[in-house]
């Protein structure tokens, strides 16, 4: 019975997140444009922000709430495996729907901010093993990083998106859909973070007799990081059939660097977050998945069908590796 709940509790917190990513992306953009922003800002900040507002929500409440040894795994699995599902099996699944074309300016721009951040995150992961924690300094130095990344990328004169792609809708139903936004990833993180919390416990610990950090690490990683990104793969699909190159690639980039530097920055800054040896290996592992995407991307200026299968293949054969990691087989 308690498993039926809790199991219960984890989709009916993925909808809160995903619906209410939505609503926040519609209702700010909406109120944004109508005070004259520029499509530029929005989209670099709201569409990128409200994406990842999932992977904020979990990674936040897990920071506050206090079960050492358990939340922080949930934390920054969810981080670290949300930028892998990202990367492999959300640009793998868009490129099997429809070859992405990439601009020639991501080359200059995106990819390298790209590559940069996921090389700082694991330089950063092995500099926490230190004292296996992140402190509220360390996490300061990412949000810096981000704020800088924010400033280059607003003052850059290429657009991402038109005017005509973000939708005006009325004032009143803006806020309202904002604040409704707001709370529905706020309650959705507190239910998936319960949620998988208990299938950790209840069902790996108790029936694989994992150990409580690999149970929730691997809960993190594959569960929690699946379910959050649902956001960036419904936006990168959607813009991909539509023919808006730089979003479908551009999104998945972006959400990337605000998970690594925002989200991880703002959660270790209200608590220290713990960090280990499982997270860490697979932050390393992010380098090279990283440089294989980037590297298709640049090839032929475009993500084709193929590659897009190699990529989902390369997530599969990373999700059997942590389930035997897990089961302490590796």
């Amino acid at each position: 019975m308690d498993f039926v709940l809790y199991f219960s509790l984890l989709i009916i917190g993925f909808v809160f997140l995903i619906k209410g990513a939505d609503f926040f992306v519609l209702s700010s953009s909406s109120m944004a444009r109508k005070h004259n922003i520029s499509p530029l800002i929005i989209g670099l900040t709201l569409v990128a922000f409200g994406t990842s507002l999932p992977e904020l929500a979990v990674s936040f409440v897990a920071s506050l709430t206090v079960q050492p040894g358990m939340t922080a795994d949930i934390a920054l699995g969810n981080v670290v495996g949300s930028n892998i599902v990202n990367i492999t099996l959300i640009l793998g699944l868009t490129a099997l729907v429809k070859s992405v074309p990439v601009s020639p300016t991501m080359h200059k721009r995106e990819f390298p901010y790209l590559i940069l951040t996921t090389i700082v995150l694991v330089l950063f992961t092995y500099l926490f093993q230190i004292d296996y924690l992140i402190v509220w300094w360390e996490a300061l130095i990412l949000l810096i990083l981000f704020i800088m990344y924010i400033y280059l990328m607003v003052t850059n004169k290429n657009q991402p998106l038109e005017e005509s792609e973000i939708k005006i809708i009325n004032q009143k139903k803006a806020v309202i859909l904002l604040i409704v936004g707001i709370l529905g990833v706020s309650i959705g993180g507190f239910m998936v973070t319960k949620g998988a919390e208990f299938i950790a416990v209840k069902v790996l610990v108790n029936s694989f007799s994992m150990t409580l950090s690999k149970a929730t690490t691997l809960v993190g990683l594959s569960v929690v990081a699946i379910g959050t990104s649902l956001p960036e793969m419904v936006t990168s699909i959607v813009a991909a059939k539509k023919g808006e190159n730089e979003i479908a690639f551009g999104n998945i980039v972006g959400s990337n660097i605000f998970n690594s530097l925002f989200i991880i920055g703002l959660s270790g800054m209200f608590s220290p977050l713990g960090v280990n040896n499982d997270v860490a290996i697979d932050t390393l592992l992010l380098i090279p998945i990283t440089l294989f995407a980037v590297i298709f991307a640049i090839s032929r200026h475009k993500v084709s069908r193929l590659e897009g299968v190699m990529l989902v293949c390369i997530y599969v054969i990373y999700l059997v590796y942590i389930i035997l990691r897990a089961l302490t087989i590796f």
